[in-house]
């Protein structure tokens, strides 16, 4: 059945992403969501859209949502800076993300924390990146450079680069993977290798051919800080017996088109705890910019 997609105006999307700040029990404060809505207006009501939250503890959840951008990253980049949305302080993950944006074509997104304002800025590489290649760039912390090994055993080349100036860290995508690729034994081995808190048996069967591996750097530690795990689900499939917060977002969900969607479920793992992610299609995903060129991951 083919997804047929609703008229998006600022509006409805405010009243949406409240919905969705309350199915979290996150909060909303209109002083950030509004001029990040209105920098970026034509992004929100005509391009993609999906919304997430975690299972933090609620003093610490948000709500983000995520929009595609299919203009050269430059160009959104400085509309950010312009509207005062991101702020450059000389901080290295700046070169960064000037050097790539000048070097590899790439599509982009933002994430806009619905407490916190504008978080990541995303690039989608057309040609997924090898690993000695990405790591090359000025800019790049130490600890993904110690990580190189790792990257490139688990995951092969690098499909998205992610850079978060809210906490100033950043993420490391895998290619867009075959099924199979990782397996839960592959699983299991990466967390114990990082000496990461194990996954339980139910997330191993969960996250058995993951479609990507993604990991979270900083510059002021050497070690990786996080690494992530994420399956697509129907949902009708969701498993929402995960966490309470989990099946209410999945349930309530709001959504701008008709037709099946899917919800992304990400395990995130660290060195002392765990935690789960969910991101719904708030808008349908088949124009969305994939690494490579590809297609979004099949709904289990």
């Amino acid at each position: 059945m083919s997804s047929t997609s609703a008229a998006v105006t600022l509006d409805r999307l405010r009243r949406d992403l409240r919905e969705f700040a309350r199915l979290a029990e996150a909060r909303y404060d209109p002083a950030v969501v509004d001029p990040a809505l209105d920098a970026l207006a034509d992004l929100w009501t005509g391009s993609v859209v999906g919304v997430r939250t975690t299972t933090h503890p609620v003093p610490e959840r948000e709500v983000n949502a995520r929009v595609q951008h299919s203009g050269p990253p430059a160009e959104l980049v400085e509309t950010l800076r312009g509207a005062g949305l991101i702020t450059f302080i000389g901080h290295p993950m700046e070169r960064l993300l000037a050097e790539v944006c000048a070097e590899v074509p790439a599509g982009s997104a933002v994430d806009l924390s619905l407490t916190g304002g504008v978080q990541k800025v995303w690039l989608f590489f057309a040609d997924v990146l090898e690993v000695e290649r990405m790591l090359a760039f000025p800019g790049i912390p130490d600890a993904a450079r110690s990580h190189a090994e790792h990257l490139t055993r688990y995951g092969g080349k690098v499909g998205i680069l992610a850079l978060d100036f809210a906490s100033r860290t950043m993420n490391l995508y895998s290619q867009v993977l075959p099924p199979g690729a990782i397996t839960s034994d592959d699983i299991a081995a990466i967390l114990t290798d990082l000496d990461f808190v194990v996954a339980t048996d139910e997330e191993l069967t969960l996250f058995d051919g993951t479609f990507n591996v993604y990991r979270t750097f900083s510059w002021t530690s050497p070690r990786m800080r996080r690494i992530c795990f994420p399956q697509r689900y129907q949902e009708s499939n969701f498993p929402r017996d995960l966490d309470p917060v989990l099946a209410r977002f999945v349930d309530g969900a709001p959504r701008a088109f008709e037709g099946p969607r899917g919800f992304t479920l990400y395990a995130a793992y660290g060195p002392h705890s765990r935690y789960y992610k969910v991101q719904a299609e708030y808008t349908t995903v088949h124009r969305a910019v994939i690494p490579g060129g590809g297609a979004a991951p099949p709904a289990k």
